[in-house]
């Protein structure tokens, strides 16, 4: 580069939140400012602007200054740019490599770092490349200690969110311990109750809107008497929402961290990380919701997942969830079945019948109809039947449930383990594809907007592969019932002894599902099997219950 007798100067001064923990004097950014200044008043040049980024990570140069200062450049502005060092330019090695050696050239921009005594008109400074791998150190080394004292302190069962999940708060006396906020908790209480009793995710959102009940987000920043810094945000509660609140361990006392990770320290942009590495500490906290409430949502959801038909919970002519919706299913479609109500020479007649004969017709499935109070009186029947002997001989009961077949589990639990290997066979190729997407952005090969186009398809896919992992690891882990579960059901069963009306809550906390099977002729008679599969336990291994509907 020819030296010019002048130059349009701009100096650029930076200070970062881990650089004002130096006690140097220097590192301010009015010694950066008047350092520079005099600098270009003692060689005559015309300082035309000073640029200042206070607060910003080092590693990043989307800063908002640095950023102006880049514009001016590409103006013909300035053709001059002084910091105090090499350092106060950027700690990301190649991107400091980039403006040096290929912007700042282009533009015919001369580049001095004064403390490192380096100036772009004097040619190359094969220590520079030095320099500026030293300086990415430090924010490297900062990074690494910062993950190992969160982490440390995450396995100890201490908080070390920004903020508290809602529902709760952090303790005055100690930030890693949470407390209940009453408000919030009793809103987190009624989504547990509602889903558990059949309100879909949807449905208890748009009630929570009709009432004005404000969303966990805008409740936080009412909370500290701040406005929400994203404006745009919807303040309306949605399914999503109240579904991962449904899936927070948080709730029933146990503290779950390190589901995310940053990429680098080089970027903010965070990853998923896989359950199995999530750190887990029991028993933190006061729990909001019981354990018998937690199970019974989660089972609700994962059986959501895998629901081979898009049927929602049906409600009456009450518009109240009918008693087995979401519970009972086709017995050879697997599809659940429709609640309907017709009248018939006057009367109301209440059915259950398969969703898929419903939707598509009698080439997909048949009718498999099933009238409500008669499967009432069935699984009335067969819960009273099994709390009189679970009262009366408890052992005989739960080596009938014991004895179960396994040869069923057995084969869920390969499904599953197959299933999961695929998916982080998947994941670590999407891993991989962003590592190779990373390089290539660097490098200048990939434009700005097929990178962020191509960056935001593989986020969701990472979500959508951790999501589904998460789930079949849960379901792996519940495959196989074994003595705790048993007693779990023994003691919901022994308290339907004087059982005489069969409701939704009984029902739901109960039963995992109820299949029915088309009705058939035998002996001369009409007649359906009924199969009732229970939570925690499965199926107890006899034949299915016979209904018989007439002759």
């Amino acid at each position: 580069m020819r030296q010019q007798q002048t130059y349009d100067v701009g100096v650029y001064c930076r200070l970062s939140r881990d650089d004002k923990n130096s006690t140097a004097e220097s590192m301010s950014i009015s010694n950066q400012r008047q350092m520079l200044t005099d600098y270009v008043k003692e060689r005559g040049w015309n300082l035309q602007e000073c640029y200042v980024d206070e607060g910003v990570s080092s590693t990043t140069f989307e800063r908002p200054d640095f950023q102006r200062m880049i514009r001016d450049v590409e103006t013909g502005r300035i053709n001059c740019i002084i910091t105090k060092d090499l350092s106060r330019l950027g700690r990301n090695y190649v991107q400091v490599g980039q403006y040096t050696d290929f912007v700042f050239p282009q533009y015919g921009v001369r580049y001095i770092a004064v403390y490192d005594d380096y100036d772009s008109v004097k040619g190359e400074n094969d220590i520079v490349p030095f320099k500026n791998i030293i300086n990415e150190f430090y924010p490297k080394e900062v990074s690494k200690k910062v993950r190992q004292v969160k982490k440390a302190s995450a396995v100890q069962g201490k908080f070390m969110g920004s903020k508290a999940p809602y529902g709760y708060v952090k303790s005055p006396t100690n930030k890693h311990h949470l407390i209940i906020d009453p408000e919030a908790a009793n809103i987190v209480r009624r989504l547990f109750m509602e889903f558990s009793n059949g309100d879909s995710g949807r449905g208890i959102a748009a009630k929570l809107n009709i009432e004005g009940i404000e969303n966990p987000r805008t409740y936080h920043y009412r909370q500290i008497g701040k406005p929400n810094p994203h404006p745009e945000e919807s303040n309306a509660w949605g399914s999503n929402t109240v579904l991962q609140l449904l899936k927070n361990q948080v709730y029933i006392g146990h503290m779950v961290q390190g589901k995310r990770e940053v990429v680098s320290f080089k970027t903010k942009r965070r990853q998923f990380v896989p359950c199995d590495e999530w750190i887990v500490v029991e028993n933190t906290h006061e729990p909001i919701i019981d354990l018998d409430t937690w199970e019974r949502v989660q089972k609700r959801i994962e059986d959501s997942k895998t629901s081979k038909s898009h049927n929602p919970i049906r409600t009456n002519n009450t518009n109240e969830v009918s008693l087995f919706s979401g519970l009972i299913r086709c017995a050879d479609c697997g599809s659940l079945m429709h609640f309907t109500q017709r009248k018939h020479r006057g009367k109301i007649r209440l059915n259950y019948r398969c969703g898929r004969y419903t939707n598509y017709g009698k080439e997909q499935c048949s009718p498999h109809t099933i009238a409500l109070d008669m499967l009432k009186e069935v699984v009335l029947s067969d819960i009273r039947q099994y709390a009189t002997l679970a009262e009366n001989d408890e052992e005989i009961l739960i080596q009938k449930v014991m004895a179960s077949s396994t040869q069923d589990r057995n084969s869920e639990q390969n499904l599953h383990q197959s299933k999961i290997r695929e998916l982080k066979k998947r994941a670590t190729t999407v891993e991989q594809a962003i590592k190779q997407l990373f390089e290539e952005k660097l490098a200048g090969n990939v434009p700005d907007s097929i990178f962020k186009k191509l960056m935001g398809d593989y986020d969701a896919e990472q979500i959508k592969l951790a999501d589904e992992i998460s789930g079949l690891e849960r379901k792996l882990e519940n495959a196989v019932a074994d003595k705790s579960d048993v007693g779990k059901w023994i003691n919901l069963i022994k308290k339907c002894i004087h059982l005489d009306e069969l409701d939704r809550a009984t029902a739901v906390a109960l039963i995992n599902c109820i299949e029915v099977s088309e009705p058939f002729d035998a002996d001369g008679q009409r007649q359906q099997n009924i199969t009732i599969k229970y939570n925690f336990i499965g199926t107890i291994p006899e034949t299915p219950v016979k209904l018989s509907i007439g002759a």
